[in-house]
């Protein structure tokens, strides 16, 4: 055979060998080899109990399972979505390729740097995975891991997905907390209640009777004489989405907000009897001296603050929560 076909069809042939003794006798770990740790992925997400992410000159941010949800060490519920977009990721977690020596040590060098420290523990409070993730790799698509204690550095990506798997990892402690005001189910509610301190004729109680639904005004009592039903379904609906843009808990100014005059109060009942209240000040009144206490005289860009029952303080634009804003008469049969 001609020398310069030797060393091509050794090699061949030890990766034919190597395929078949790997098929034959099965994973790595079967073969006697330690792989603990390129194994960052974790397959069974719903043992998980609470995991951390630590990023250097930033406070640490742990996220808790309780009965009803997921909390961070603020205190506060974290919305829905970012324990799940991060499990999720955690599921599909893929070794892309092993980095050679000099990328190993380039690697190893930013990690120290820059790298997000993450750990995952199991409901019995088990440390079920320790790692760091480095920067993303080449044209974004790989993303640096280490496995706390090993020497090895591995690039992973996600199947199926073509998102930074790092920047999962990077919001701060506020922007993983919740940012719902009301996300009810419209055949949930069974009464609605809206007071406008300020302009209390346009004030309203919304509430199902045995026969249909009934609207009174809170502070007279009258009952709004012609009441157009077709609009109630619509209504209750406006309420599935109440999200705000930003949860603004830390605000500076919340105090002195809060001693200024609201704009209305909002009460959602449920059929099982549980209740959700919440306060809104607008801010056009208290930056601008507006003086606008009706919904019928706010303006689309207008902002509130709502402070809800579970002491949140949220920012929140008018076109998402003018929907349920409505006033008494906004019901009438025309």
């Amino acid at each position: 055979m001609n020398k310069k076909y030797i060393l091509p069809a050794v090699l061949a042939l030890l990766i034919l060998c190597s395929a078949m003794l790997y098929w034959w006798k099965g994973k790595p770990e079967d073969l006697g080899m330690d792989v603990s740790d390129r194994r960052f992925r974790i397959e069974n997400t719903e043992d998980v109990g609470s995991f951390s992410i630590e990023r250097k000159n930033y406070p640490k941010i742990i996220f808790t399972k309780k009965k009803d949800g997921w909390y961070l060490n603020s205190g506060r519920k974290a919305r829905d979505e970012a324990p799940a977009y991060i499990l999720n990721t955690m599921k599909a977690l893929t070794l892309k390729y092993i980095p050679n020596r000099a990328g190993t040590e380039v690697i190893k060098k930013s990690i120290a740097k820059t790298g997000i420290k993450v750990q995952f523990f199991d409901k019995e409070d088990e440390l079920m995975k320790s790692f760091f993730i480095g920067n993303e790799i080449g044209d974004g698509s790989g993303t640096a891991f280490l496995m706390e204690g090993a020497e090895q550095p591995y690039v992973l990506f996600t199947q199926g997905a073509s998102y930074s798997i790092r920047t999962r990892f990077l919001y701060g402690m506020n922007e993983y907390e919740t940012k719902d005001i009301f996300v009810e189910k419209a055949g949930d509610i069974e009464m609605v209640e809206i007071k406008y301190p300020y302009d209390k004729p346009s004030s309203f109680i919304l509430k199902k009777k045995l026969l249909g639904w009934e609207i009174t005004n809170p502070y007279t009592g009258t009952k709004l004489p012609k009441l157009n039903e077709k609009l109630i379904e619509p209504y209750l609906g406006g309420f599935s989405n109440i999200v705000a843009e930003y949860n603004d808990s830390n605000n500076p100014n919340r105090e002195m907000i809060l001693r200024q005059p609201i704009f209305c109060e909002i009460t959602v009942q449920k059929k099982d009897g549980t209740k959700k209240h919440v306060t809104a000040w607008s801010l056009a009144n208290i930056e601008f001296k507006q003086n606008k206490y009706s919904p019928k005289e706010v303006g689309e860009d207008t902002r509130f603050e709502v402070l809800t029952d579970g002491n949140e303080f949220m920012l929140i634009q008018h076109r998402v929560i003018g929907k349920i804003m409505l006033a008494f008469d906004s019901f009438a049969l025309r």
